[in-house]
């Protein structure tokens, strides 16, 4: 064999060497479990089930696509047919939420999540850590929001990740002013 041939063969054996221990390494990061790779906490925050009972007070119509109405220190509403939907502006004097809410779906995604906006100049800015996620399983869930500034002007925001199915439910925002 001329010196060529050899020198390409030990050539393409180190290639080859290479691309088959880069393949093992992983697999063997895989294995042990070992990586040089972040891994990410999941911080997805989910109502808790409650077995208090929903009962909305002011509401005339619940087959209404989106309905509000305050009372005893409450938002209350419903919501038969929706994507997403955004509350009117209310303080929180106590600087604690208390949020009751159930719902289903007519199909698609099985969760639904709730989350808060606090008033500023020129809109909305979402406060950090207020989004938790409920069940769409009909049951009542509860989430509490803690350490709010009674001085400030929030919303709540109710969405569904689907453009296919729709959402349907009550909830109940205590704490209100």
């Amino acid at each position: 064999m001329s010196k060529t041939k050899r020198i390409l063969a030990f050539a393409l054996a180190a290639v080859l060497a290479v691309v088959v221990l880069s393949g093992c390494k992983s697999i063997a990061q895989k294995v042990f479990g070992s990586s040089n790779e972040v891994q990410e906490d999941d911080t997805t925050q989910w109502a808790v089930l409650s077995s208090d009972p929903l009962m909305l007070d002011g509401i005339a119509d619940t087959t209404a696509k989106y309905a509000t109405a305050r009372a005893n220190g409450a938002l209350n509403i419903v919501f038969n047919g929706i994507w997403s939907r955004k509350t009117e502006y209310f303080t929180v004097p106590s600087g604690l939420l208390s949020i009751y809410g159930c719902g289903t779906t007519d199909g698609g995604a099985q969760k639904f999540k709730v989350s808060l906006w606090k008033k500023v100049d020129g809109g909305a800015q979402y406060v950090d850590n207020t989004t938790f996620y409920f069940t769409a399983d009909g049951q009542n869930y509860h989430c509490d929001i803690g350490n709010l500034d009674p001085n400030a002007s929030y919303r709540v925001t109710i969405s569904y990740d689907s453009s296919r199915y729709y959402l349907y439910g009550l909830m109940k925002v205590e704490g209100i002013g």
